[in-house]
């Protein structure tokens, strides 16, 4: 059995990603695939989001930095890296503070959603030192 992610697109079923493209090429073409189907709102932004909380876990098991020793923290300084912060500031008692945006991939169009989702990979892989490919393939194993 096989797990396989689609999109409509132009009213047809379309693989999510290149993993689910593989996953059907070991079908014959023509051949009958039956499987039960639900929906969820924007299958994309599910498999992204999942994958990048998964990162920021990772990061924080392989550190013994304590700036970056939760996920949490992690989330937060790969943010600030990414100077991902919404438009508005708030000015108080002669300060200026950005507020961080939200990683809510199903906000975003899909190009700004896969940008934002490639930088992110590649600040938690430059600060673990390892191949971004390599974390991201960690974080899909776990779900």
């Amino acid at each position: 059995m096989k797990r396989v992610h689609f999109q409509i697109k132009n009213g047809l079923p379309r693989p999510v990603s290149e993993e689910d493209r593989q996953a059907l090429s070991t079908f014959k073409e023509n051949q009958i695939i039956r499987g039960d189907l639900y929906g969820v709102k924007r299958p994309r932004s599910v498999l992204q989001n999942n994958w990048l909380h998964n990162m920021f876990k990772i990061v924080a098991m392989n550190t013994e930095n304590p700036d970056w020793n939760t996920p949490e923290k992690v989330k937060r300084n790969v943010k600030m890296k990414m100077q991902f912060f919404k438009d508005e500031v708030i000015v108080a008692n002669n300060k200026v503070y950005f507020e961080l945006r939200s990683f809510a991939f199903d906000a975003m169009d899909q190009d700004e959603a896969n940008i934002k989702y490639e930088e992110a990979k590649l600040i938690c892989a430059d600060f673990m030192k390892v191949k971004p490919e390599a974390l991201e393939a960690n974080a899909q194993e776990m779900g």
